[in-house]
């Protein structure tokens, strides 16, 4: 299982140094993005790379409360479904407790925002991490 680590800042946080909902998506981007990077996928210059693929999807399910100072450390698993690529994501905070999961949809757009095929070494990268690690189905 993929894992990435984010420090919460404070201007994350509301008033009362809570972590505000809006926040949570922008952690689980960082998180694929960092998944992405670790398998080779992002090239800036080649089309129907990691980023060019378009979020379809999202459903962010809240748990409990992070804090302003957490440690948050963001699972991340991936599977390719048809021409979707498809990510989950359980959020732990404090003690190691599962304060949030998410879901989030992707699909190969080219320039000009056309959908694409998915890329078949791509989906031999994605398919070679399943092998290693099962998926597991949906936290939400």
């Amino acid at each position: 299982m993929f894992i990435h680590r984010h420090k919460v800042q404070f201007y994350e946080t509301d008033l009362m140094g809570i972590v505000h909902h809006s926040n949570y998506l922008r952690f689980y981007e960082e998180a694929r993005v960092a998944w992405a990077h670790a398998h080779g996928l992002l090239d800036y210059q080649k089309p129907g790379s990691a980023s060019h693929f378009a979020v379809y999807e999202t459903q962010v399910k809240h748990m409990k409360p992070t804090f302003f100072g957490d440690d948050l450390e963001i699972e991340v698993q991936a599977r390719c479904e048809g021409n979707r690529l498809v990510f989950q994501y359980r959020l732990h905070g404090r003690g190691n407790e599962v304060c949030s999961v998410a879901k989030t949809v992707h699909v190969p757009l080219g320039l000009d925002l056309k959908l694409l095929r998915f890329p078949a070494d791509m989906k031999a990268i994605v398919n070679k991490e399943l092998e290693k690690e099962a998926w597991i189905e949906t936290w939400l």
